[in-house]
């Protein structure tokens, strides 16, 4: 089990630095001097491998939620603090990753169930902001709730990747919606954390 987890950190790692179809599953296997057939009696072929590497990520992704979610005074800190992750993962990540996945039908699946899930669960969202008086009553959310996923998958088909990296165009599209769906109130929020992302990002650079 423990061989396990360190090939499935250890292809993560590599997958989303050089894309998925640079890396063999030879390569893996010797980067962490196992044999090939080891590699092969844990995982079928590299689209399981991938398989598990994102759930592992969905599987991290659900605990930081959960932590951020038990200490956050309202959703709309939750919801930034999963945008700053989110960027944050983003950045790390080769734009060949993302042109690499289509061709996995298997991974694809589980990206589309588990994106159904955390649709549903963006609603919850969006009804406890409206409650709260962060987020707009005049705002149909069932369309809301389905625009940040399109609007990515969209432009990272499109030729605006050649001239911006995936982070840069998740941040733009992630603001443009959250300070559209956003009161007075939520916009003050939103407006505070940018300021602080943008001051923590230059000092990153500097």
């Amino acid at each position: 089990m423990v061989v396990k987890e360190h090939v499935v950190l250890a292809a993560a790692k590599a997958f989303t630095q050089k894309g998925i179809k640079t890396v063999r599953m030879d390569d893996i296997a010797a980067g962490l001097s196992i044999s090939k057939r080891t590699l092969y009696e844990l995982f079928h072929d590299k689209e399981d491998l991938l398989l598990d590497v994102m759930k592992l990520h969905r599987e991290e992704m659900q605990e930081y939620m959960t932590q951020v979610a038990s200490k956050a005074e309202n959703v709309l800190e939750v919801l930034l603090k999963f945008f700053q992750r989110n960027v944050l993962d983003f950045q790390h990540t080769n734009r060949r990753f993302f042109e690499d996945i289509e061709k996995y039908p298997k991974v694809v699946r589980y990206i589309d169930e588990s994106r159904k899930e955390n649709l549903d669960s963006a609603m919850e969202f969006y009804k406890k902001g409206v409650e709260q008086g962060i987020f707009r009553r005049d705002v149909n959310y069932n369309i809301v709730r389905v625009m940040v996923c399109e609007q990515m998958d969209l432009l990272l088909r499109s030729e605006i990747c050649k001239s911006y990296s995936p982070g840069e165009i998740y941040e733009t599209v992630v603001f443009m919606h959250m300070r559209g769906i956003s009161t007075e109130k939520g916009l003050k929020i939103v407006d505070d954390f940018l300021l602080n992302f943008k001051g923590d990002e230059r000092n990153k650079c500097g």
